[in-house]
């Protein structure tokens, strides 16, 4: 079981992760981790980036949806499947990416910037 499991994330994740260490976006769940598990965190960046309440509540909302999606590879039982969830993660990803830049309008690029930096010590703090 847990040897499928591994094998159909590879699937998923492929050589993206590689490159998400250096930058997550659009790729890994950065919403879901600085809005749901990381609330502070997602304070932080709306603070920082002087975001407005609508511009958090809609990243907040995104981040829901988002986090769905990641579960989602929990279900997957094949090939087949992976390959089908890999489409709808691009298609999810491209998407979730478009709403940002609606969203946050001359922000995307600071966003973008804070972004990696803050990963950069969230991976490099797990590392150790």
């Amino acid at each position: 079981m847990w040897k499928r499991t591994i094998v159909l994330m590879a699937l998923l994740l492929g050589p993206a992760s590689a490159l998400a260490a250096r930058d997550p976006w659009p790729g890994s769940e950065v919403l879901t981790r600085l809005f749901v598990l990381r609330p502070a965190d997602g304070q932080r960046l709306a603070s920082e980036l002087r975001l407005t309440p609508a511009q958090v509540a809609e990243l907040r909302r995104m981040a829901g949806s988002e986090r769905l999606y990641g579960q989602a590879a929990r279900f997957v039982r094949s090939r087949g499947e992976a390959g089908h969830l890999n489409e709808k993660l691009g298609a999810m990803r491209a998407e979730k990416d478009r709403k940002t830049r609606l969203t946050l309008g001359p922000s995307y690029g600071d966003f973008r910037v804070w972004v990696r930096s803050w990963w950069e010590t969230q991976v490099g703090g797990a590392r150790r």
